[in-house]
């Protein structure tokens, strides 16, 4: 057991315990009733909430519609490594949000360091990637709610407080973001949107992707007869290519992706799957006039990979590009 409350203790780097007794001061300072209303305030604040099954039918209208107007746009994923940076910017609980940073680190780059040491970068980028979204897909209610109930040796207490960390910060700086703006939404639309991207892709002039696979963009070129697609390699996350050492996305490679990010006309499509700095390359993207989609691990399901819990055999098998 690694702290008195036995939190985390079932999980893989349970939190020491300082960590522990800032989480369950955490608890009594925001408890579920206020997390849920904090849920409900942003939720309410955006121009249109879209949950359960008509996610995919919603988004993909509306896909279809700045695709044809050529308008760009940004539609990202807030998760819980975003949570972790947004819950930091809060201040306080210094043990537990480096618990959680130094975890989310070592998961995404393999160096346990990288997001505290540069955490004023990591912030910007996730906050203007926010404000400039037209489409956000964050933790769903349920998730929040179910983050106060799961028992604490079964607790993913990095996980959880990333989870509940976007609505502490985004409500308390509602004001900050032009939420009537936007469309609210879960963070897997990604997944819901899993049967219409091809139809949505189908004979484009130009497809951008930005990956860790060489061998997508290949097999979405046959799939929507695009007349390009142009691939920006990104190196494969750290614990999904099961490394132990820094893998120098950042802040290497993410200078280089910046760079060469450009559209080549008004509307052109990037899919991104690039972990959380997939949050400045899409804003990288809409600026220069392209349209952005965050698609996360669905890319790891075209390549018959289950990255991530909830990924089936027959969901791989149905989704993957052969």
């Amino acid at each position: 057991m690694k702290n008195s409350l036995d939190l985390g203790t079932s999980m893989w780097w349970p939190p020491g315990e300082a960590a522990a007794q800032d989480f369950a001061q955490y608890c009594k300072d925001l408890p579920l009733d206020v997390s849920l209303a904090q849920f409900d305030q942003v939720a309410e604040a955006s121009s249109q909430f879209v949950s359960g099954n008509a996610i995919g039918t919603i988004l993909r209208d509306y896909l279809a519609d700045v695709i044809a107007r050529q308008q760009p746009a940004s539609l990202i994923r807030l998760g819980d490594a975003d949570g972790n940076v947004l819950l930091n910017c809060l201040g306080g609980r210094s043990a537990l949000n480096e618990y959680c940073l130094n975890k989310i680190s070592s998961i995404y780059f393999g160096n346990k360091k990288l997001m505290l040491d540069e955490h004023a970068f990591f912030a910007h980028t996730v906050i203007e990637a926010v404000r400039h979204a037209d489409v956000i897909g964050a933790p769903e209610r349920s998730t929040v709610e179910r983050s106060f109930t799961t028992a604490y040796p079964d607790l993913d207490v990095r996980g959880m407080c990333g989870m509940r960390g976007v609505y502490n910060y985004v409500a308390a700086h509602a004001a900050e973001f032009p939420l009537d703006e936007k469309i609210w939404t879960s963070t897997w639309f990604s997944r819901s949107l899993l049967p219409h991207y091809f139809s949505l892709l189908k004979g484009q002039k130009f497809i951008g992707l930005i990956t860790c696979y060489d061998e997508l963009g290949p097999l979405i070129q046959a799939r929507t007869e695009a007349s390009e697609v142009r691939s920006l390699l990104v190196p494969m996350q750290a614990s999904i290519a099961n490394v132990h050492r820094d893998i120098r996305h950042y802040p290497e490679v993410f200078h280089e992706i910046m760079g060469n990010i450009d559209p080549p006309y008004q509307g052109a499509i990037y899919i991104v799957a690039a972990g959380i700095l997939s949050k400045p390359y899409c804003t990288r993207i809409k600026e220069r006039g392209g349209i952005a989609i965050d698609v996360g691990s669905v890319a790891d399901i075209w390549m018959g990979t289950a990255s991530r819990p909830g990924m089936s055999p027959e969901m791989i098998d149905t989704w993957r590009l052969k």
